[in-house]
């Protein structure tokens, strides 16, 4: 535990909590955002302020060992083991390690101060750093703090938790944006792509899908897909059948970025053009009736609507 939290400590991360099994570490997007550089594509497709924005994680658990993963993927297991710190005290920490971090920023001679100390207070948070979040066993008190808070929730899954879903729907604690990671078309990529040979695991995808399904209305929900080139970006009618099976009201359709350890495992030839991205969106769109939205260019990102209402509900307002 010391060796691999120490590397992400190294890595700009800071742990926090009691237990230390939560972190925290401030997006580039965030620093880009303060200093006049641009926003992230969550400003672009659903108003996020990135400077607002605190990334976390819950715990370095995760099920999987995505190729594709820039994260950090010497996890301490698969299972949640250990104590679990309660939300309160996460954030708290979290919130405070966050304004520690930006303590060096007045010093930078294109600081825009007005986004600085607007940054010490977030409003948003990213449950998406590192780890599978539907793994922390206080998942629904965590998102109802952030609720309480007056703060956004986007979170991340890897779709293997299904009964996590319908736990959320039932305790009233489902976050703003409920993610699923949506990188292979059937069990044989899946099982490549997330480094998951286990039978049990695209089963249980499909499930979560069906759940997402199911919560229409009742909060937001998103596929995200991350592309590479010669390992998942093909078989656009099979994803497009996934797709409309989830109901989803967004899909951001986003290429694999060559950054961190998965350079190593997929090189940097893996990395698709942002036009070979629109491209692949636009036959997915044309394959599920989704609507082609807005683009991020510099993250190489494409945003799809499942209509015309969704695409006219998609800024939040805070």
């Amino acid at each position: 535990m010391d060796s691999v939290q120490q590397r992400m400590r190294n890595a700009g991360y800071v742990f926090v909590g009691p237990s230390k099994h939560a972190a925290i570490k401030v997006c580039a997007w965030t620093k880009k955002a303060l200093t006049g550089k641009g926003e992230c594509y969550k400003n672009a497709f659903y108003g996020i302020k990135s400077w607002r924005c605190l990334q976390l994680s819950t715990g370095l658990f995760c099920d999987n060992s995505c190729l594709h993963c820039w994260r950090e993927t010497a996890f301490l297991g698969k299972e949640w083991s250990g104590s679990a710190d309660s939300p309160a005290q996460i954030l708290d920490e979290a919130i405070a390690a966050q304004r520690h971090l930006l303590n060096g920023f007045p010093g930078h001679e294109k600081i825009d101060r007005t986004r600085l100390q607007e940054a010490r207070e977030p409003l948003h948070a990213a449950i998406s750093l590192t780890g599978e979040p539907t793994l922390y066993p206080r998942l629904s008190e965590l998102l109802r703090e952030l609720r309480e808070r007056k703060m956004t929730s986007f979170l991340v899954s890897n779709g293997l938790h299904p009964e996590i879903f319908r736990k959320l729907a039932e305790e009233n604690a489902l976050p703003t944006q409920l993610y699923v990671s949506l990188n292979a078309w059937d069990a044989v990529s899946f099982a490549k792509t997330s480094g998951n040979p286990s039978n049990r695991v695209w089963p249980l995808f499909g499930e979560s899908l069906d759940e997402m399904n199911s919560l229409r209305g009742k909060t937001r929900t998103v596929l995200r897909m991350t592309l590479a080139k010669n390992l998942n970006l093909s078989h656009a009618s099979e994803y497009a059948e996934l797709i409309k099976k989830s109901g989803c009201d967004y899909c951001e359709v986003k290429a694999w970025m060559a950054l961190g350890s998965s350079r190593e495992r997929l090189g940097v030839g893996a990395m698709p053009s942002h036009a070979e991205i629109r491209e692949f969106a636009l036959e997915l769109a044309r394959e599920t009736g989704y609507l082609p939205s807005v683009e991020h260019v510099p993250s190489r990102v494409v945003l799809l609507c499942r209509d015309e209402k969704a695409e006219k509900s998609r800024l939040l307002h805070f």
